[in-house]
Order: structure tokens, then sequence, then C-alpha cells
């Protein structure tokens, strides 16, 4: 596998010189202050508020928050940082090959194996890094707060998001070995997504698609187990592994 260091190292480089790196460093230290903030802000706002609900005949109960207000809003944040991540890489291979800049690296016998691992390698570990950290950051706050036993545990349901994310990222690279633009690359990949959620409406077969371990505060609260959802993390385990390998198989097969 001709070329993978400089290739991985040029990545990296590109990240950084780019300001990406900088910008879902913000990001996501952003969303990971900002969920225990808002659950813990939430009860006084209410209150703030409470005045002009009354004059509009709505009468507020006491609202108050706990450690799972904090991690239900944490989870809910996760698909927008997605959705912003996949929009900024979507064009990660194809700009490349649009633009001509790797040409002249694939043509002098740089492996295009090397090329496709190095960006999809440098693509997780930033992505896998951030939400870590975002991971770790509500963590430290919500412990901090709240002391209440509102959830059992959060590391199966960040663990099964972490997985659901690296199987859009590897989509979204498996389509961008065969595709010519970003934007079909970002059309491709949501419309999975977006297929899934609308088959998960049926019950039947919902156990068995990957946006069903998304379905974190179940887990958290302990309302459902990881083995009630068995079925959906082994598609998302194969989903995940079949599109980085055949990501890797159709780059080598692209024209130039």
């Amino acid at each position: 596998m001709n070329g993978f260091s400089p290739f991985l190292k040029k990545e990296f480089f590109e990240l950084y010189r780019k300001g990406r790196l900088l910008l879902f460093g913000i990001l996501f230290v952003f969303f990971g202050i900002e969920a225990p903030a808002l659950a813990k802000l939430t009860p006084k706002l209410f209150k703030m508020m409470s005045d002009e609900f009354e004059q509009q005949g709505i009468v507020i109960k006491d609202v108050t928050s706990t450690a799972a207000t904090s991690w239900e809003q944490f989870f809910g944040n996760l698909p927008v940082i997605l959705i912003v991540f996949v929009i900024v890489f979507a064009g990660s291979v194809t700009n490349e090959f649009s633009s001509g800049s790797v040409i002249p690296l694939l043509t002098k016998g740089l492996s295009r194996t090397a090329f496709m691992l190095s960006k999809l390698t440098s693509t997780l570990l930033t992505w896998s890094a951030g939400l870590w950290l975002c991971f770790g950051i509500t963590y430290a706050y919500t412990a901090y707060y709240w002391k209440d036993n509102s959830v059992q545990s959060v590391l199966p349901a960040i663990m099964l998001w972490w997985l659901f994310s690296v199987m859009v990222i590897c989509l979204m690279f498996f389509f961008a070995s065969f595709v010519k633009t970003h934007i079909q690359v970002m059309i491709c990949t949501g419309s999975i997504v977006f297929a899934m959620s609308i088959i998960g409406i049926a019950q039947s077969v919902k156990k068995y698609l990957p946006i069903t371990v998304t379905e974190s505060m179940d887990l958290c609260t302990g309302a459902e187990s990881v083995s009630d959802i068995l079925p959906a993390i082994i598609i998302t385990a194969a989903v995940t592994v079949c599109s980085a390998v055949f990501s890797v198989v159709l780059i080598s097969k692209k024209k130039l």
C-alpha cells in the first residue's frame, strides 16, 4: 500500500490549513457545554417567562431538570453535528478528482487504496476525537450538576451512536468512490439515512435497521437493553465494514 503515510500526513495538514480541526474543535466543545447548560437553565427560563404565559392563559407547573434532561439534549444535538460534518467532508474525495490535484500523485505510482484509506482514517479520527471530547465535557458537567439516578448508564448509548456515525461516514466514502460531485455524495448519504427513518416506522423491521441504535435515551434509562437491538447492531457493523471495503475497491476502478 504505497503512499499511505504521506497521504495521511497530507490529510491532517490540509485539515489544519483549512481550519477544519479548529472549526470542529470549537463545535464539539460548544455542544458539549451547551447540553448540560441548557438543561440547567431551562427551569429558570420557564420561571422568568411564567408571567407572560399566564397572561395568555397558559399555566406552567414547576419545571425541573435532571441528568436525563442533559443527556437528552446531548443526544438530540448529535444528528446536527453529524449533518454539518458530512456537509463539510462530502467533497473530500470528489474535489480532489474534479480539481485534478491528486491525479499527478496517482499516476506516479502512489496507491489509490492508500489515498482512500488515508482519507477515511483522517476523517474517522477527526470525528471520533471530537465526539468523545464532546461526550467527556457533557459527562463531567452533568455529573457535577446532577446526582440523581434518572440515567443508569450512558456508555452503551454513546458507543452505539459512535458506531452509527462511523457507518454514515463510511457510506459517505462509499458513494464518493464512484459519484462525481460532493452534492451527489450528500444526497446519496442523506437518502440512505432518511430511507431508514421512514422504513423504521414499521415496527416489524425496526429492530433490524441501523437507525434504531441511535435511540439513546431508552438505553440510558434502562427502558431498552443492548440485547434488544442486537440485530440492528450487527447490521450496522456489517454495513460499516462493507461500505469501507467497497469504497477502497471502487476507487481503484475510478477513471482519472
